[in-house]
């Protein structure tokens, strides 16, 4: 039988609401709690990523990824017959319940959680977040928020509760669906930024902002107000240029961009257009780029 350990990153916690999976890995274990497989992909949810921050996935990377629906197939064929484990199992499962859902696939998630089962296995634990348990384990935890890193943690941790034994569980079932899905993992992005040709703005242009930027994004709003430039938040046809935090996203205001041909920039982009106005940017830092102020 063996086991599927699952990590999921998520563009947020609505899992039945806006919010999609954009990274998932199995790593499978054999019932003495030995690795026997790993596999994980990046997906493209088709919408923006969400807080990049913590997963630091970028738009580019998901470019040419699969979406869920896509990878499906190739996902489920990694849980079937293997009793799934998860660390917050609950969080997962309903990502992965709801995703499947979308698809067309009825696969209730359902298995074992090492974040419920910590107070039986590690005694004194301060706390059970992944990173607390691993600690309390004796568990690497290599690269807290990827998939793969949080996956292969979670099996280590889940081997050291398999010496005591654990509750039954059972598998998932074996589902009729092609698996052809390539792998596309973190950094195999080919999509590289390249400057876009100078735009010229005058005064009364709309600019539209979107994204996280690193600089807030009321300083950018004030600068553009400096230079005769009025910020909107939605995108029109009349819509002079986007800058966004990240070129490549896949946000709604992107979406609109591209399709009615309005040029989408970066930050450092943006700052030297401002620069020609005789307007002077947030000012940057660094280690983070621009300088950022709470």
């Amino acid at each position: 039988m063996g086991y599927a350990v699952v990590d999921v990153e998520t563009t947020g916690f609505a899992a039945r609401g806006s919010d999609r999976v954009v990274e998932v890995a199995v790593v499978g274990l054999d019932d003495a709690g030995r690795v026997t497989d790993e596999w994980c992909t990046l997906l493209n949810p088709g919408r923006d990523l969400g807080p990049q921050h913590v997963h630091r996935i970028r738009a580019a990377d998901v470019w040419h990824a699969p979406t869920f629906a896509r990878a499906a197939g190739a996902i489920a064929a990694r849980l079937a017959e293997r009793v799934i484990v998860a660390h917050n199992l609950s969080f997962d499962a309903r990502f992965l319940t709801a995703e499947f859902a979308r698809a067309g696939v009825d696969l209730p998630v359902t298995g074992l959680c090492t974040m419920r089962l910590a107070d039986r296995y590690l005694p004194n634990l301060a706390g059970r977040s992944l990173r607390a348990c691993c600690e309390a384990a004796g568990v690497v935890l290599d690269s807290a928020h990827s998939a793969l890193h949080d996956a292969r943690a979670t099996a280590r941790l889940f081997a050291h509760y398999l010496r005591s034994g654990v509750p039954a569980a059972e598998p998932a079932p074996r589902l009729p669906l092609p698996d052809d899905v390539a792998e596309v993992r973190r950094g195999a992005a080919t999509r590289v930024y390249r400057r876009p040709e100078l735009v010229t703005l005058v005064r009364g242009d709309l600019v539209v902002f979107t994204g996280r930027t690193h600089a807030p994004r009321e300083e950018w709003v004030d600068r553009a107000a400096s230079a005769g430039l009025v910020s909107q938040g939605y995108v029109t046809r009349s819509t002079r240029l986007v800058v966004a935090a990240d070129p490549f996203t896949l946000s709604s205001k992107a979406r609109r961009a591209r399709a009615y041909r309005v040029p989408i920039v970066s930050e450092e982009d943006f700052a030297g257009m401002l620069a020609l106005l005789g307007v002077t940017p947030p000012a940057k830092d660094h280690r983070t780029g621009w300088r950022q102020s709470y």
